[in-house]
């Protein structure tokens, strides 16, 4: 008896020992890293994102929806950011932005009270900046939110047309590109954070900046360019966010840029290729019609979208640091921004 008593111990204790290890377990989730997709969606539509594990291939359309029982995120998904577990997906034609748990996209919670938001820039220990084009596309604004809360502090005064994707200088300053709006600008605003306004001006030597990138210590700028109002043709520019007498122009309709992990290569989007800036010298590197742009932060690799019609499913493709592809993936409609997690 004192046998069988011993045996049925053991055996209940090698049961929950096994229980309490396989709690002890950390869950993996899978969108604690890859490639994420903001697709922007058709008009009268609903933005979605792709994510795509490199190391595996495989692919998910409309993680959110998934996540969330088939709830839609609205028109014009712009931008997303990841920040202290959560993810911020920012909804360009709307007047909000949707927190989302970072590692399964479930719905958290809505930061209401903008307008028009376009990228959201966290910092310190809870507070983010968030550009907005305001409701007419052209009363561009910065909005204070605080990440606790989920609510907009303060608004600034109007700080140019179109304020788009914002690069942190330094502590206190960042440079905020006015992308024209719906209509045109020229100018970097630098707006301090201790003073929540602008500190100057810089006037680029292009039309619609739209986003910087660091090059040998260097910031530069890419104004996008504009066809139609108020100029028939202006060309794309490139060149130092603070200086606009270094720079040159670039072919028309320049829509992203981004920098090589040891920040001595420049990529940007130009019509149907792919420019570097290598060692002061501009060449084409990839022949392919690019709506978004961004560059692997380890491995160097470059992944662009392709919107195809807008209409109809897009696609993004990976290419290593020389230009050989590597594989493609299927997108949402209209994929826009990338970001490497």
């Amino acid at each position: 008896m004192k046998v069988k008593q011993l045996s049925f111990l053991l055996l209940l204790l090698a049961v929950l020992f096994s229980a309490c290890n396989q709690q002890e377990e950390p869950v993996q989730f899978k969108y604690n890293s890859g490639i994420f997709v903001v697709n922007e969606g058709p008009f009268g539509g609903t933005g979605t994102i792709t994510w795509h594990d490199p190391a595996t291939g495989a692919t998910e359309q409309d993680i959110f929806g998934k996540a969330n029982d088939g709830a839609v995120l609205g028109e014009f998904v712009q931008s997303l950011a990841f920040h202290d577990g959560k993810g911020y997906v920012c909804i360009g034609n709307g007047t909000k932005i949707v927190v989302v748990d970072a590692a399964t996209f479930k719905y958290l919670a809505t930061i209401e009270g903008l307008v028009k938001p376009r990228y959201i820039l966290p910092y310190g220990d809870h507070f983010a900046l968030v550009t907005q084009w305001g409701a007419d596309g052209n009363s561009g604004t910065v909005a204070k939110v605080d990440l606790t809360t989920n609510k907009v502090l303060q608004t600034s005064s109007f700080i140019g047309k179109g304020p788009d994707k914002m690069f942190r200088f330094n502590d206190d300053v960042v440079l905020i590109p006015n992308s024209g709006g719906y209509s045109s600008d020229s100018t970097i605003a630098a707006f301090r954070l201790s003073t929540f306004s602008v500190d100057h001006y810089t006037v680029t030597g292009g039309k619609n900046p739209g986003v910087c990138a660091l090059n040998n210590s260097d910031v530069f700028v890419l104004c996008k360019g504009i066809y139609g109002f108020p100029d028939p043709v202006a060309p794309g520019w490139l060149g130092l966010a603070d200086n606009p007498a270094v720079g040159q122009s670039v072919p028309l309709l320049s829509d992203d840029l981004c920098s090589s992990p040891d920040q001595t290569i420049l990529y940007f989007t130009g019509g149907n290729t792919v420019y570097q800036l290598k060692n002061n010298v501009l060449s084409p590197l990839i022949q392919q019609s690019t709506y978004g742009l961004a560059c692997h932060p380890v491995t160097g690799q470059l992944i662009c979208t392709d919107p195809k019609d807008y209409n109809s499913a897009g696609v993004a493709t990976i290419y290593n640091p020389d230009g050989t592809l590597v594989e493609s993936f299927a997108t949402g409609i209209s994929p826009g921004e990338v970001v490497v997690r």
